[in-house]
């Protein structure tokens, strides 16, 4: 009788089913992505963690990662991440549920490094600024064009699904060497009679002047630079959850980014923010246009 009592009350209460088959989460890290040091990483990945434990979420192991592979192949895991924190990059390959993501825009742009001109150290020009048949001319050249970007990078993603280089070169960041090495990548494959693009954000594009620039050619410095901006833009990092997860702890984790207001410079550079940014929880709608902005397929 007491067993039977037992076994009722097991099926009851449904706890094989309430197991979490998930642990942990994977973080594309920032600090990773730019290249810093082993200091900096472990900062950021702390900040993370102690952001994200309150909500209850699995936060052992918390792993950083790189690129859409390191996502793909830990999805397959008996025991796959909780949750994901990235770029929407990662963050939609993992086919996890957007929970929470900035929406403060990215908006990407090829800053290419066209033929030798007469001004030293030029500010960029904005490809709209020129006459439809130069527009025409550099948008049909770019496309023969080497390109330069991060891998799984958000500014790379959007570039390729528009097709505006020939070739796109994804670079792995790796310490001492994230996005700040990819305008000196850039110059030193840039040619006289060859054009290179590097990709990046439009406001970095807009800044930018080969005046701290080093390549095998010092005609670099009288490179002109010409911005072509993508068409579509990206949201910016968010938090991507597991379908494991209980709707109490989805409802909390949404709550903890959505009402976050901060000026910590430390968890500001962990999540990835700038001076202004706001979370929300996207509609289905607008994960899909994300996805087909980035070609990541349906």
């Amino acid at each position: 009788m007491i067993k039977k009592l037992l076994l009722a009350c097991v099926f009851f209460y449904g706890l094989p089913a309430q197991a979490q088959s998930c642990e942990g989460g994977l973080y594309l890290n920032p600090q990773v992505i730019r290249g810093e040091g082993t200091s900096q990483t472990e900062s950021a990945l702390r900040e993370l963690i102690e952001f994200v434990k309150p909500v209850g979420l699995s936060v052992s192991p918390v792993l950083n990662i790189k690129e859409t592979q390191d996502v793909l192949t830990a999805i397959k895991r008996p025991a796959p991440p909780c949750w994901v924190y990235g770029n929407p990059v990662v963050g939609l390959a993992s086919g996890y549920r957007p929970v929470a993501i900035n929406t403060e825009p990215i908006q990407s742009a090829v800053l290419i490094l066209a033929d030798v001109g007469t001004v030293k150290d030029g500010k960029p020009v904005e490809l709209k600024s020129l006459a439809p048949e130069q527009q025409a001319k550099v948008l049909a050249k770019l496309k023969t064009t080497s390109c330069f970007g991060m891998k799984s990078g958000v500014t790379t993603s959007l570039v390729k699904a528009e097709n505006l280089c020939g070739t796109v070169v994804e670079v792995m960041p790796q310490q001492g060497l994230g996005q700040s090495y990819l305008p000196t990548k850039a110059a030193f494959q840039w040619q006289t009679d060859r054009w290179v693009g590097l990709i990046t954000r439009l406001q970095s594009a807009q800044a930018s002047t080969m005046k701290s620039s080093i390549s095998t050619d010092e005609r670099i410095h009288m490179a002109e630079l010409i911005i072509v901006p993508a068409t579509h833009p990206s949201w910016g990092y968010g938090i991507y959850v597991h379908s494991s997860v209980s709707a109490d702890v989805l409802k909390k984790t949404a709550s903890q980014f959505t009402s976050l207001k901060t000026t910590n410079p430390l968890l500001l550079k962990a999540l990835d923010l700038g001076k202004k940014y706001e979370f929300s929880t996207p509609e289905d709608a607008a994960v899909q246009a994300m996805k087909k902005s980035l070609a990541t397929g349906s």
